[in-house]
């Protein structure tokens, strides 16, 4: 009998902009503001990624899921009671 092997799907690409994301954690209770996230990406020595809009400007993008769990650590070094 023949054993498959299982090959991991990949990760959805999550990218986002900066402001989309930020725009999302307004929605959270605890927002976080661009030049924050910004500060997050530094810490964590997080991945981006930077493109031209159509208007001609430069969009940094960052994977959402790695600035949810920034998001996360954040509000718990903040000393927040969670529910």
């Amino acid at each position: 009998m023949a054993i498959e092997h299982l090959i991991p799907a990949p990760a959805p690409n999550d990218l986002m902009p900066l402001q989309a994301i930020c725009d999302l954690l307004q929605q959270t209770g605890h927002p976080a503001s661009v030049s924050t996230i910004r500060r997050w990406i530094a810490a964590e020595d997080l991945p981006t990624v930077r493109r031209r809009s159509t208007g001609g400007w430069r969009r940094d993008y960052v994977s959402y899921s790695d600035i949810l769990m920034a998001h996360r650590d954040w509000v718990r070094a903040k000393g927040v009671n969670e529910p």
